[in-house]
């Protein structure tokens, strides 16, 4: 008797190939048979009826790193068919975190989940009795490497720092981080230069590892940005990936086009790249991000300090002459975390605290109070991107990710507004494809399943195919949809019927289950 079968689906085995109506068997924990099982029985049935059964979605992008400390339930992913988010992205991790220095993100400081290495994060997560409700791939970190050899300061790292970061990422690779990201828009990424993101390249490359980047620039230097990622790939042979792809400033909206085929002939050229992509038109980072990056030296708290002192109108300077907020323009930026120290600020758009908080119309002045107030912590939504852009950015053969977080569906949970593609940027992407025509069903799948694992070198899971990992999203085509909205971001996406993850039911009839079936993946050295 098999574990579970899943009878009567359309089966999108991960590959491109189209669909083939077919039962899927599964026993301790591995995909066991695909094909017509009308004569085995099992001791769960799942009906799939109607259904594409289809292999977990990957995340490719994600920052869920210590969102087990929230909720276990990782709810705003297994609702979108997720098994596994890809995260340590941006240059951010919990590890390593060495003395003097301490870098990782906010929340692994603030729950004392700063580790040494990746195996001490690893073996913390099982010695604490730790669950979580879909896998966790983890990267290792430019920017946490940096800040624990050299700290945040706007200079270049000395030779023997340099080494020091190179042992620090082998030893995180060897013990199964699946490559390094780049933040290349934050401190401490924004200070290094290309040789030093060549030297940390050259490491992962020795494990023929991924090296995703956040670009130094999405804006108006954007191909720039690409060419300095794309040279690295070069000097490397590394496989170089753009993170979040995407055009955030209104003086090259319609330039996609070009952007791809920047991509495609550095592919012919013979270097390996490949890009991600959320599909929405606002974007959520720190309000930092829209500051010179000298003024991150010692980190994003520093610009607090250097808004009181005497290069104050310097900043603001450059915020008014990069960002023009106008009235109409302040209305496009609205804050949804790290407001702790100003929470009148929560919830509030640019013009909302200008006007009624500040008593100004000095767009730029006010957003270096906010930075000033919240210690450079505010974080928010940014309408910046264009649909149209982004629409043919999707059109292209490019993975799908959330950028997000893993969250529960209950809003009491949360104390920040998070932004609507935690809990619907792959639904959303299933939704488009299906009112609009991008690509077809098998198509879709494979860009969210055998292609991210083919990019990180997942051999276990990805596929549908027996002997592999029973990672297995079954979804409904013809209705799947996020309902999760800018206003209302905590909402679960609909659409996805059942998810097993590793052999566990995790979602049953569009329900979550009370299991808790993820598990931190390691790379295979």
């Amino acid at each position: 008797m098999k574990d579970i079968i899943i009878r009567g689906g359309t089966i999108y085995d991960g590959t491109g190939a189209p669909g083939v109506r077919a039962d899927l068997a599964i026993e301790d924990g591995k995909i066991t048979a695909v094909g017509d099982l009308s004569g085995e029985q099992a001791a769960e049935e799942l009906d799939a009826a109607g259904l594409a059964v289809a292999p977990g979605f990957i995340n490719i992008h994600g920052h869920s790193d210590t969102a087990f400390l929230l909720d276990d339930s990782f709810a705003s992913l297994v609702y979108q068919g997720v098994t596994t988010e890809v995260c340590g992205n941006c240059g951010y991790t919990g590890f390593p975190a060495l003395p003097p220095q301490e870098d990782g993100i906010k929340r692994a400081k603030a729950e004392g989940w700063y580790c040494a290495s990746f195996d001490d994060f690893a073996e913390k997560f099982e010695r604490e009795g730790r669950r979580m409700g879909a896998n966790l791939a983890y990267l290792a970190a430019h920017g946490s490497i940096r800040s624990a050899a050299a700290g945040y300061d706007d200079r270049p790292v000395t030779k023997e720092e340099l080494r020091t970061m190179q042992e620090l990422l082998r030893r995180d690779l060897k013990a199964g981080a699946w490559g390094m990201s780049l933040g290349l828009e934050y401190a401490p990424g924004c200070f290094a230069d290309e040789d030093e993101l060549a030297a940390m390249g050259e490491v992962v490359q020795e494990f023929d590892a991924l090296l995703p980047a956040h670009l130094r620039n999405e804006g108006v230097r954007l191909g720039e940005a690409i060419d300095e990622l794309l040279s690295v790939g070069r000097k490397t042979g590394a496989h170089v990936h753009i993170s979040h792809l995407k055009l955030d400033n209104v003086k090259v909206h319609g330039t996609a086009p070009q952007i791809w085929e920047k991509i495609e002939k550095a592919k012919a050229e013979g270097v390996r790249v490949t890009a991600d992509m959320y599909p929405y038109l606002a974007s959520h980072t720190g309000l930092t991000n829209r500051c010179p990056k000298w003024a991150l030296s010692g980190g994003d708290g520093a610009i607090a300090d250097v808004l009181t002192g005497p290069r104050r109108e310097e900043v603001i300077s450059f915020i008014r002459e990069k960002y023009y907020w106008n009235a109409e323009r302040a209305e496009t930026a609205f804050f949804t975390d790290g407001c702790e120290r100003w929470p009148e600020v929560l919830g509030k758009n640019l013009r909302e605290v200008a006007e009624e908080l500040l008593g100004t119309t000095d767009y730029a002045e006010a957003a270096a109070e906010i930075l000033v107030r919240t210690k450079g912590e505010a974080t928010g939504c940014f309408f910046v991107m264009s649909e149209a852009d982004m629409l043919y950015f999707l059109k292209q053969d490019i993975c799908l990710c959330t950028d997000g977080y893993a969250y529960p569906v209950d809003p009491a949970k949360l104390e920040n507004i998070p932004h609507p593609r935690s809990y619907g940027a792959i639904a959303e992407f299933l939704r488009l494809n299906r009112e609009l025509g991008i690509c077809s069903v098998e198509e879709a799948v494979r860009r969210l399943t055998g292609k991210p694992a083919e990019i990180l070198g997942m051999k276990d899971r990805g596929l549908l195919k027996p002997g592999l990992t029973a990672d297995v999203t079954v979804f409904d085509p013809a209705a799947v949809r996020p309902a999760a909205t800018y206003l209302h971001p905590v909402a679960a996406a609909e659409g996805v019927r059942h998810v097993v993850i590793g052999g566990g039911i995790a979602l049953r009839d569009g329900v979550q289950t009370e299991g808790r079936y993820g598990t931190i993946l390691r790379r295979q050295v």
